[in-house]
């Protein structure tokens, strides 16, 4: 029993510590790790999810720059304002992660875009490093939430916007992925 109790304990403790590592995106690594640098970013291509109380959050492609060494990469950010509390936070999701953000929206949420259920419902998520969008449809009701995961040490782990209006503004989100790749 003793080492039944033991083999649990260690095992809880290293999930635990396991799901704390490597929460930064390869985009947040590099934008702290480099002395100077410089972000372009593409405000023609963005995707704008807006609440009914006047919360948002924008996705646009950017470019990474360090601009000792000259490394550059793409990556996408997203920008959330949330009333409750009253805050504007950035996360990002790097060129690591596109491909599978992309095939999660065109195989899993564009395809059910107009899927309807009786007594049933389905929700689709995709966990990136620094965020993790849900689309979730309940009869013929359909929502996008969109969470920032803890990657800081901000006393509120999760930072959450969600809308029922916008979810046909996903396939926009789809084009802003597509112009990082």
């Amino acid at each position: 029993m003793k080492k039944l109790l033991s083999t649990i304990l260690i095992l809880g403790t290293f999930l635990a510590y396991s799901q704390k590592e490597n929460i930064e995106s390869s985009t947040r690594i590099l934008i702290d790790k480099t002395q100077f640098t410089r972000i372009n970013k593409d405000w023609n291509t963005t995707a704008e999810f807006k609440s009914g109380i006047g919360e948002s959050v924008n996705f646009f492609p950017i470019e990474v720059i360090d601009l000792k060494s000259g490394l550059k990469t793409n990556a996408l950010q997203l920008d959330m304002y949330i009333k409750n509390p009253d805050i504007r936070k950035t996360a990002w999701v790097g060129i690591d992660e596109i491909e599978e953000f992309i095939n999660f929206v065109e195989d899993n949420v564009i395809p059910n875009l107009d899927l309807k259920f009786k007594g049933k419902s389905s929700e689709f998520i995709f966990k990136a490093k620094e965020m993790t969008l849900s689309y979730f449809i309940y009869e013929k009701d359909r929502r996008i939430s969109i969470k920032l995961n803890s990657y800081d040490d901000d006393k509120i782990l999760n930072y959450t916007f969600w809308t029922e209006t916008q979810v046909d503004k996903i396939p926009k989100l789809l084009t802003v992925l597509k112009k990082i790749k």
